[in-house]
């Protein structure tokens, strides 16, 4: 069989111009035979086929580097009967290039190159400790591979396989390494072992289209998928500041919406959405409930952690995917249409990420070490608030206008003493307290992040291993956080016979994570946002003002500089994963597979707080220490048998039969005790001397599923292809009559490209498939493992738990919800696969959503789970991939996509207009979750009352004659990403902007209590509540302002519901590859170095904090700060 051969590996580049150059000074410049003729009739054909087409009339192999020969060049021509050097003089002319024979093989180069020795040493020359090596190189099937390369490594000494594939090397030292290189062919090194004639089996390297992609239970490839799948190679985040994964795939993936989440280091976990919102559960109940299944190793992994009440403290959420290294990932696959994820069935239908880790190659050992530097400030520290000055003037204002014949400035003067403390000055006048620096104080405008890894991986032919060591240390930028990780993997297979192979992926993590005080209404950034500015970090002696009282919200706040300095809020976790697993091949078409893995995770959280803070009421101290211990167990084992058979030349057939079962074993017990007096730091143990618990709670469940699925896929001369797949699954959470649930799919693609019409009519297309699927997938995390049943309020009194009346009357009949989907989708490569283009159609219907249902007071519970209706999502996504220059030094490339969503409640079963407490409302034909509140209508010109609008369309200064309307949605209409990049030489210069628009954000924080027209008097405001009504004829924003304001303007309204459109520069990066001529000289692989910048800039429409960090209804909080971040690196491998 005659073949191109067209590449070498770039590490042997050099080494084989000059082999290649050297058999062309030692043979003929051109001893074509006689007779030796070809016809060719070329119509916009690309050269490779022209050559083939010499070979095939020749004999002739061609020999050529892809990057000196353009193999897609288009040529048109007619050449009748022509000589082959006259033919190649013609199609070669003005390229730049000579070409040159060597019995049946042509070797084609560029001019200026200069080829490798290929002079054969004769025996007799062979000095002491040598001997003379013969061979034979063949493909997999066998056939010979005329035109190989083989080198002794570290040497320039080679030669190439003749018409058979055979070869000689004489003089060649005994323990001496021989590299094989073919181009199309995977390069493979052999170390001599005594033996005189060896023979060389070499693997045909894949184009990007054949590679292996993961997929449910499965691998395939580009070609052959019939899916909406999205692959994110591992070095795309490894670099990224993030440090966790959750939060690296924003702008990467079309169709995945990554947004909120937190800028506190190892927390916040990112709420991730795939092509909409197909859960019924309200966002208010969790982020994970909308974010897709991941699914690392086949492990499916646990996202969240439990929230509980200790007391009167709520445990912040840390995030479980922040305990995983992203520098261990090789590559992610997203899943998004229902060919792709109906497999996973009951966990499926928010989709599913597939996570695979590294792994060792056969060869020689490589270290890998990579060391980066970040140094971080906060995105958003400056909230535009009053200064002292500032804040004086309104606030004299506000008392003015509430009553000015009551207040006189010395009156407010005396009043302010009162609830504020006071110093002296020089000339020993009372006066205010210098304004707190808290930005200073509390912010590090410089965190530190440093971050170690030392790899090893390597393999032989029967085994591989990578053991990867990491260690990060993160300083936060709020004073009091920080978040330390302590991670290792190690993954190795073996495979002792050809039918038999083992293996374990396995990782341990230790982290800890200081969060101060990480509720958002009083935590480090609420705090010093909402505490007047009259209130002092420190007395003039020197000790701190640990309670700031006539604040908002909570009434008081703790000092956060204090609350930092003498707190202890602090979560400590463990967490390993490992999966075992075995495959035994057999009976030649079948394989058998075994799998064990678990996910278990050990959480100890710790909090404290110093009996010096008390209380701004009563003025009694308030000392409380707490602990929370969370035990996390998933297990899942998962067994296979896969057919695999190739019917004929053009016919496969693969199909995957399985069983899985998974059970999932929570336990939380928590304990708080209080009443200790001593200020010691080490007294910091629920028996400390003073202390008497004073609440226990607890908690344990256990989950099961129990799986069967099948799949089957049929491809037919790799142009038509066919999937189908079915699962079932039946899971304890559910009633026994609504416990099982079916999932299936069928997909189909026509890989047009390989058509002749296609070739003929089309060019300039180099790959063109389109697809479709349409099946259903499930959801069972909108309820736990006790919805089905009754429950009680456990209480506490005095340290001893009780019970009361029962609060949710449980629903044993509760269903899954489902989620039918179809996807059409179009995959394109064109111009010499200078352009790559992708689109996808889909529309997702889900049935039976989950909804809590608030029950009236007479009903004697408070709400219940039920089954309520159904929901649409319908969108189109587009990616684009272009080289736009590509010479020989310098490439740009640019990406880009956009993804679209709509979403619509198309039928529900009950009232659901307003979700109790909230700014989000539903009803049948409007998105699922939008903003529902009054429209604001201005402020009275004349009385400076606010005004919404009323019943009948007009102005209402009374609020509750104002009903409250569906205005907004915090989903945007559409996002994406665009990415450029710039390589010359050895540099590569990157940028990516990242935008979102066609959504809203309501601005919590504004409302309560940053611009509030005094109802919160003495709290901070924004400098826009200057701007404020004083006098009959203002036309100003803002209300007037009095005194406990009772004028209702800061009670939801679309006053401050604001357009959350935006365009990040998200990440700017610089990377320098040192020359392989220069690192091998000292014995390195690779050597890169780089810096970057992310969160770099932000244009938004948004003015109030980083529209990003908002929650998952759409609203603003006191979060903690994202966060600007400037890094420098290196990655060494050696």
């Amino acid at each position: 069989m005659s073949r191109i051969l067209k590449g070498y590996p770039a590490v042997n580049r050099l080494v084989m111009c000059l082999l290649l150059l050297h058999i062309g000074l030692l043979t003929q410049a051109h001893p074509a035979k006689a007779g030796k003729k070809v016809t060719i009739i070329a119509n916009q054909t690309p050269l490779r086929e022209i050559l083939l087409s010499v070979t095939r009339q020749t004999g002739y192999e061609f020999v050529y580097h892809n990057e000196d020969v353009n193999e897609r060049e288009r040529i048109s021509g007619r050449f009748i009967n022509q000589e082959v050097d006259e033919f190649l003089s013609k199609l070669f002319s003005g390229k730049g290039v000579s070409f040159s024979y060597k019995g049946n093989a042509i070797t084609i180069r560029k001019k200026s190159e200069f080829p490798v020795n290929n002079t054969r040493i004769s025996e007799d020359s062979a000095s002491a400790g040598t001997v003379s090596i013969s061979g034979r190189i063949t493909d997999g099937k066998g056939n010979a591979l005329p035109g190989a390369t083989v080198m002794v490594k570290g040497t320039r000494r080679g030669v190439s396989a003749d018409g058979q594939g055979q070869f000689v090397l004489a003089s060649v030292l005994e323990n001496a390494t021989l590299s094989i290189s073919l181009i199309g062919y995977e390069m493979k090194e052999v170390a001599l072992t005594g033996n005189s004639f060896i023979s060389i089996q070499l693997k045909q390297a894949v184009g990007d289209l054949d590679e292996a992609v993961v997929v449910a239970y499965n691998t395939t490839t580009i070609r052959n998928n019939t899916g909406a799948i999205t692959v994110v190679k591992g070095k795309d985040i490894q670099n990224l500041p993030n440090r966790s994964l959750d939060k690296s795939l924003q702008g990467l993936v079309p169709g995945l919406l990554v947004t909120g989440g937190s800028g506190q280091p190892g927390a916040g976990l990112a709420n991730m959405v795939i092509r909409g919102i197909s859960t019924g559960s309200s966002a208010l109940n969790g982020q994970t409930i909308r974010n897709p299944l991941i699914v690392i190793d086949g492990i499916p992994v646990t996202q969240d952690q439990f929230q509980q009440k200790i007391g009167a403290n709520v445990t912040p959420i840390s995030n479980p995917m922040s305990q995983l290294n992203p520098s261990d990932i090789a590559s992610i696959s997203v899943l998004k249409d229902a060919a792709a994820i109906a497999l996973y069935g009951s966990k499926a239908s928010n989709g599913v990420i597939l996570v695979t880790t590294k792994r060792g190659k056969s060869g020689k050992t490589t270290y890998s070490f990579r060391h980066q530097t970040d140094f971080s400030n906060p995105l958003n520290s400056k909230t535009n608030l009053l200064s002292k000055d500032e804040y004086l003037k309104l606030l004299f204002d506000t008392y003015r206008n509430t009553d000015s014949t009551l207040w006189t400035d010395e009156k407010i003067k005396q009043d302010l003493y009162k609830k504020f403390p006071t110093t002296k000055n020089a000339s020993g006048e009372t006066i205010f307290y210098p304004e707190p620096d808290f930005k200073s104080e509390i912010y590090d405008g410089n965190a530190a992040t440093i971050s170690n890894e030392l790899s090893v991986s390597g393999g032989s032919g029967t085994s591989n291993f990578y053991l990867n060591l990491e260690y990060t240390k993160q300083d936060g930028i709020v004073k009091g956080t920080d978040f330390n990780r302590k991670s290792l993997r190690f993954n190795f297979e073996n495979r002792p016979s050809q039918i038999l192979k083992f293996g374990l992926n396995s990782a341990l993590s230790y982290t800890q994570q200081n969060y101060a005080n990480g509720l958002e209404a009083i935590s480090s950034f609420g705090a010093s946002s909402v505490a007047s500015p009259l209130n002092p970090i420190r007395f003039d002696d020197g000790s701190y003002r640990f309670i700031y009282p006539y604040g908002a919200l909570t009434g008081s706040y703790v000092n956060p500089v204090a609350e930092a300095d003498f707190n202890i809020n602090r979560n400590t976790a463990y967490r390993g994963l490992a999966k075992g697993y075995a495959e035994l091949s057999f009976l030649k078409y079948f394989t058998l597979s075994a799998n064990l893995g678990a996910d278990v995770m050990f959480a100890e959280n710790k909090e404290k707080n110093d009996p010096r803070f008390y209380s701004s009421t009563s003025g009694t101290p308030l000392p409380r220490i707490s602990e929370l211990d969370t035990r996390r167990t998933n297990i899942i084992s998962t067994n296979t048998i896969r057919y695999d058979r190739s019917l004929n030349d053009k016919m496969n057939v693969n199909v995957v039969l399985g069983q899985e079962s998974q059970i999932l074993i929570q336990r939380m017990l928590g304990a708080e005790a209080t009443g200790g007096t001593e200020t010691l730091p080490y007294y910091d143990e629920l028996n400390s001397p003073g202390y008497k618990m004073s609440n226990i709670t607890g908690q344990s469940s256990r989950q099961t599923l129990l799986s069967m699925f099948g799949q089957a896929n049929f491809s037919y001369d790799n142009k038509y292809l066919l999937s189908a797949s079915l699962r079932r699954d039946g899971s304890s959470k559910f009633g026994t009559q609504q416990r099982w649930g079916n999932y299936w799919s069928v997909g189909g693609g026509w890989v047009a490209s390989g058509e002749r019409f296609t070739k003929e009519t089309l060019p300039w297309m180099d790959y063109l498939k389109i697809r479709a699927s349409f099946g259903a997938a499930g959801n069972s995390s909108a309820i736990d493992a006790f919805t089905r049943f009754e429950r009680i309020a456990i209480i506490n009194y005095q340290g001893n738990s009780g019970v009361q009346s029962l609060n949710s009357p449980g629903n044993p009949n509760i269903r899954w919800e489902q989620t039918f989907s179809w996807d059409a989708g179009m995959e394109t490569r064109f111009f010499n696969e200078r352009v790559g283009f992708t689109f996808d159609i889909y529309n997702k219907k889900t049935s039976g959503l989950i909804y809590q249902i608030n029950l009236g007071s007479i009903s004697g519970y408070s709400n219940v789970l039920a089954n309520i209706g159904d929901m649409e999502n319908k969108g189109i996504e587009i990616s684009l991939n272009s080289i736009i220059v590509r010479t020989n030094n310098f490439k740009w490339n640019f990406n880009a996509n956009w993804s679209t969503n709509q979403n619509k409640l198309i039928k529900a079963n009950v009232s659901l207009s307003e979700i109790s407490g909230s700014v989000l409302g539903n009803e049948e034909g409007r998105n699922f979750n939008s903003f529902y509140m009054p429209v604001w209508a201005g402020v009275n010109t004349e009385t400076g009352l606010p005004q919404w609008i009323g019943k009948d369309g007009k102005p209402t200064s009374k609020y509750s004659d104002a009903p409250k309307q569906f205005v907004g949605k915090p989903q945007p209409d559409a996002f994406g990403a665009i990415t450029n990049s710039f390589i010359y030489k050895g540099f590569e210069l990157s940028a990516m902007l990242y935008y979102q628009y066609g959504l809203s954000i309501y601005d919590n924080t504004a409302a309560s209590p940053l611009l509030t027209d005094g109802t919160y008097p003495y709290a901070n405001q924004t400098k826009s509540a200057l701007n404020y009504w004083k006098k009959p004829g203002d036309n100003v924003p803002n209300p007037r302002r009095l005194l406990n304001n009772r004028d209702r303007g800061n009670s939801i309204s679309t006053r401050y519901l604001y357009e959350g459109n935006y365009l990040r520069l998200q990440n700017v990066s610089l990377t320098y590859t040192f020359s392989p001529w220069l690192t091998q000289r000292i014995s390195i692989k690779m050597l890169k170095l780089y810096v970057q910048a992310h969160n770099v800039a932000l244009l938004s429409s948004f003015k109030g904090p980083d529209p990003d960090n908002t929650s998952v209804g759409g609203s603003t909080k006191f979060a903690y700060p994202n966060q600007r971040s400037y890094s420098v690196g290196l990655n060494l491998n050696f």
